[in-house]
């Protein structure tokens, strides 16, 4: 126990308690703590504890950022430790390095270097490996195990069938009140704010509603598809939508296309916007502010909002290439930009600057996604002040909490703020100014940060410039190209997408680029299985790529996501 004592040193008394029970538990769990209480100092201590009895360490990563983010924190860290990464175009190895960073993408790819047997796996944002391509690192070259998440929760059954049984045992490291008990999150209020719909949009909302709950239950009831959990119905739905020859294709297609109508509708309706302006006084008096928006069309519209109130925002959406949002980060943390509209491109692996307001302005079915929005504005604030939640939704919708929204995260948020409050829309931004007038913070000066688990001696030799990337716009074939490693929740955006063209097209497209799960197929592997000649194939191929830049480019772009 004293070597493990030694490895935990300058931990929080939680990460402490994370690793040492990780160390009991085989060297085998997963260790889930929300976002903003700091994950990745248990995974540097399992490191260094690993080289340290002379075992290899393969880091895996879902993005480039998040790439970039742990070898920063592991060369000021673990300064003796030879760290070398893979991705974003470095391609070190194990001869000359004892830890490897890898991006998830070049951890699955034939040929990538796998360390000596009995190494250790550390997989950041672990939920994301639970199915498809990117289960295949989790192979038993590794007898040292450690996953690292905000929420371990999938919509399919990954968790169960492929993480736990890997990772065998759960670590309940930091909640949402632990991280307020112990003072590693800021205080909080929640004021939540009914918008209204026009006239026009609450009756086309009540038709595209009633469709879809008809539709659903048709589907469930009179053609097999599975109630529970979400993501599977959306899956069976998707499939038999392209069996175009089966009763069963049309209402998938019509339940698709009324589910996907719905939420674009409540993404973008004109309440939000009136709501934004709102509460634009209050904005204007934060530090920061980011505003969590569904789809990228309503991140535009709503930093349009912001800045005609005055507020210095900007968008932040998948349309931008690498360099546009290293930019647009770079002005948000220096205080240029006071406030970030984004859809999901902020929700997981993106390091921002200490936020006192988050504003979400379209519900989520995911817990994981509220969550690590939630962490995003909890974390401590330089001076101690507090932070405020600003939750929107139309009234008597799903979006509705008295109906049932936000569910777990609400719950969990509303368990630890100080006031929690439903406000009239047209005090929301009175109200919000008032919270951010109040010069006294709730807390005292924050804690000191865990000092570094060595003595910090970075070497220059390590500090490896970041490559930047082109700016340019990809087209549908490399987004399909990148599908396979997707995550659950992107291939069922890619196949609803596949769901607008014709059939043999989609058909083709699906082997062709491994979105049903399978290893991508050559022309004359995908011509065999369907029967046809290798022309008519490649023919197919190019007008279902047409196809879809046709007819759903802009939809793949803004679920895939893939940066």
């Amino acid at each position: 126990m004293t070597q493990v004592a030694s490895r935990s040193e300058g931990l929080r008394d939680w990460q402490k308690e994370a690793f040492e029970k990780w160390v009991s538990s085989g060297y085998r769990a997963i260790v889930e703590a929300v976002t903003g209480t700091g994950k990745t100092h248990v995974g540097l201590a399992a490191t260094l504890d690993s080289v340290s009895r002379g075992r290899q360490v393969l880091v895996v990563v879902p993005s480039i950022d998040l790439l970039e983010q742990w070898y920063t924190a592991m060369v000021k860290a673990l300064p003796s430790v030879r760290i070398g990464r893979r991705g974003n175009g470095h391609n070190d190895t194990f001869r000359l390095y004892d830890v490897l960073i890898t991006t998830i993408q070049s951890a699955i790819r034939p040929g990538a270097p796998m360390p000596r047997t009995g190494a250790l796996l550390v997989a950041d944002e672990v939920h994301r490996y639970g199915a498809g391509s990117f289960a295949k690192v989790l192979i038993n070259r590794f007898e040292e195990r450690l996953g690292l998440t905000a929420t371990l929760e999938r919509q399919d059954d990954g968790v169960d069938t492929h993480l736990m049984q890997y990772f065998e045992n759960l670590v309940k490291g930091c909640d949402a009140a632990r991280g307020r008990r112990d003072g590693i999150l800021a205080p909080v209020r929640v004021m939540t704010v009914a918008v209204p719909f026009s006239a026009e949009e609450a009756a086309k909302f009540q038709d595209l509603d009633e469709k879809a709950k008809s539709l659903r239950n048709t589907l469930i009831y009179d053609y097999g598809c599975a109630a529970e959990p979400f993501g599977e119905f959306m899956k069976n739905a998707v499939d038999l939508s392209k069996e175009r020859h089966l009763p069963a294709s049309r209402v998938a297609s019509r339940y698709l296309s009324a589910f996907s109508k719905r939420r674009a509708l409540l993404a973008d309706c004109e309440g939000k916007l009136q709501a934004l302006a709102a509460i634009t006084p209050g904005l204007a008096k934060s530090e920061r502010s980011i505003v969590f928006s569904e789809t990228k069309e309503s991140a535009a519209k709503g930093a349009e909002v912001l800045k005609a109130g005055g507020v210095a925002a900007h968008q932040y959406s998948s349309h931008l290439d690498r360099v546009g949002r290293t930019r647009i980060l770079k002005q948000f943390r220096s205080g240029e930009l006071t406030s970030l509209v984004a859809p999901r491109v902020l929700d997981e692996g993106i390091d921002v600057p200490a936020v006192d307001v988050g504003v979400i302005t379209a519900s989520s079915s995911s817990k994981r996604q509220m969550i690590q929005r939630m962490g995003r504005i909890l974390r401590l604030k330089p001076d101690g002040r507090p932070a405020a939640f600003v939750i929107m939704y139309v009234a008597g919708t799903n979006e509705d909490p008295s109906l049932g929204a936000h569910e777990a995260f609400l719950d969990e948020l509303t368990g630890v703020a100080q006031e929690v409050v439903d406000v009239e829309l047209a005090d929301a931004g009175a109200v919000l100014a008032s919270w951010l007038d109040q010069s006294a913070p709730i807390l005292p000066k924050p804690p000191v940060e865990p000092t570094p688990i060595e003595p910090i001696v970075i070497p220059q030799s390590k500090m490896v410039p970041t490559t930047a990337t082109t700016a340019r716009t990809r087209t549908v074939k490399e987004i399909l190209s990148e599908a396979q490693y997707g995550t659950p929740d992107q291939l069922d955006g890619i196949l609803r997408c596949m769901a607008a063209i014709d059939v043999r097209e989609a058909s083709v497209l699906i082997r062709r680029y491994g979105i049903d799960g399978a290893k991508p197929r050559s022309l004359s592997q995908v011509a065999a299985e369907m029967n046809l000649k290798r022309m008519l194939i490649e023919s197919l191929e190019k007008r279902g790529l047409k196809s879809l830049e046709r007819e759903a480019s802009r939809v793949l772009n803004v679920i895939v996501g893939l940066l």
